[in-house]
């Protein structure tokens, strides 16, 4: 098997206290109704046609599906390598990129990963975070730079882009994946800041050597401080927040369950602001975020937001990745899937019936089994 090239930088995580099974968090109930669809920066092209108001919406809407950075083709990856699409549920994964204006787009890596599902009847959404650091095996690609190897999540973006990572969340789940939403670091600060900001409940450092009642201390650039609790942020501080993780007990988790939050902070932030009901903020929103993201060739912004105008906020579940926690396998400290990561099924029955579940389309009924999970 091929190792990892020099070209990929990645760290371990800590697992929660407890053990590393699956993470659920469900949405406040009883808010009000958010329409479009869930994700970081997908609801700026998502859920322009779930906001409805006027020619010129729906004539800018159309434009900017139009205009589209469409960067992936799914169709290159050969049929046969690929899951049997079983329902018509929507599987959307959302990459978050490290890359950064001005730096080589080679170098980028997947800082987060989340699977979108969404049901066939458009009225539950689920969001399972797949962390960076969990040890996988990567398909072969002949694409790829490295492939045919067992290694971090992470690997497979740094080594084949966006193509491998999708190959390898099919090989791991068995889920078909629809379509693709990419954003980068400068993407998401732009998503933010054209909303005017978003309000975070900061978690406050608790890592031994970082430990701070009254906030966090960025280990980033030039160290910002962010009180605990809830602190309006704009973009370039909800992406710093969102990236720290060495100051907390469990490293990559609590990292990984900021950037849900920031999630549905976004979608907070488009209400509260009447981005989605007024419709000179809405066409202002799109023309000054419609280049934040990239997509499939496939994706339609226009026909997905008006199949998701039914959903409300507390249809949101977000989870993270079943595994077995933290350990050492290949020389590196690792998020471990299963004590064999090409034969999960013998350790890690946890996610395999959570993909059993995404693939059938009854994943309320899989959280519905695993109340001890709820609220995480």
């Amino acid at each position: 098997m091929t190792q990892y090239g020099s070209n990929y930088r990645a760290s371990a995580s800590v697992p929660p206290a407890g053990g590393g099974g699956a993470r659920v968090a469900q949405a406040a109930s009883g808010g009000p109704t958010r329409r479009g669809l869930i994700g970081s920066g997908i609801g700026l092209v998502a859920s322009i046609a779930a906001a409805g108001g006027g020619f010129a919406v729906w004539s800018t809407a159309n434009s900017t599906n139009a205009d589209l950075d469409r960067a992936f083709d799914l169709d290159a990856i050969p049929e046969e390598d690929r899951p049997e699409r079983l329902n018509g549920a929507l599987n959307l994964l959302v990459i978050g990129s490290d890359h950064r204006e001005g730096n080589d787009e080679s170098d980028a890596r997947s800082d987060t990963t989340i699977i979108m599902h969404v049901s066939e009847g458009g009225t539950e959404a689920y969001g399972i975070s797949i962390p960076r650091d969990l040890y996988v095996y990567i398909p072969e690609d002949p694409e790829a730079e490295y492939s045919d190897s067992v290694d971090k999540f992470n690997a497979a973006y740094a080594w084949g882009g966006v193509n491998l990572t999708v190959r390898t969340v099919e090989s791991l789940t068995g889920v078909r994946i629809d379509h693709v939403v990419e954003i980068d670091f400068n993407g998401l600060v732009q998503v933010v800041d054209a909303l005017g900001g978003v309000t975070l409940d900061i978690q406050p450092a608790d890592a031994p050597d970082y430990y701070d009642e009254s906030g966090i201390t960025s280990i980033h650039g030039d160290k910002m401080f962010f009180p605990a609790g809830p602190t309006k942020l704009n973009g370039d501080e909800a992406l710093d927040y969102v990236r720290q993780r060495y100051q907390y007990l469990e490293g990559d988790f609590a990292r990984m369950r900021h950037q849900q939050d920031l999630i549905k902070a976004i979608m907070d932030s488009a209400l509260s602001a009447g981005v989605l009901t007024d419709e000179d903020k809405l066409t202002s929103f799109i023309d000054s975020t419609s280049d934040a993201v990239k997509v499939d060739t496939e994706f339609n912004a226009v026909s997905t937001g008006i199949n998701l105008m039914n959903m409300r906020s507390d249809d949101l579940v977000f989870m993270t990745t079943p595994n077995l926690g933290t350990g050492e396998q290949g020389g590196q400290s690792v998020v471990i899937y299963a004590d064999d990561p090409q034969d999960p099924e013998s350790s890690n029955p946890d996610a395999v019936s959570l993909w059993e579940a995404v693939r059938d389309d009854r994943v309320a009924d899989w959280v519905e089994a695993h109340p001890e999970d709820e609220g995480e």
